[in-house]
């Protein structure tokens, strides 16, 4: 049996949730210490940019919309768009729960911008790839 592209996304997809449910909910106190800003920026926030940009892509290569017209793909990417939301709303609120970590409203704004930036990356390629 061959993989198509989107099986492969499909497996790229799972592995990457349970790495970003590993890395949030993990207990921290054995990690070493490091620098805790990064060009001014909270270390914390980099990681949860950095954490959350690839979601959109990922998706959008798992639940790519072929046939869909321009209109079509965006609102596919919308709807990735509120999913990644509440997936970032989520491990905060989960971490609220957890005796060994805090959910922090920032860590879901630095999650929401990461994802943002993925969905741009994404609606850029939408909207100026040249259709056959």
């Amino acid at each position: 049996m061959k993989l198509k592209v989107r099986h492969i996304s499909f497996i790229m997809l799972c592995i990457y949730i349970a790495a970003v449910a590993f890395l949030c909910f993990m207990k921290t106190d054995s990690l070493p210490s490091v620098d805790m800003y990064f060009l001014g920026i909270p270390l914390d926030k980099v990681v949860h940019f950095m954490m959350f940009a690839p979601f959109p892509v990922l998706a959008y290569m798992t639940f790519w919309p072929s046939k869909a017209g321009k209109g079509g793909k965006l609102a596919v990417l919308t709807v990735i768009v509120a999913v990644g939301a509440g997936l970032a709303k989520a491990t905060e609120r989960i971490q609220t729960m957890l005796g060994y970590r805090t959910g922090d409203p920032a860590d879901f704004l630095s999650d929401m911008t990461g994802i943002l930036t993925g969905a741009l990356v994404i609606a850029a390629y939408i909207l100026f790839k040249k259709e056959n």
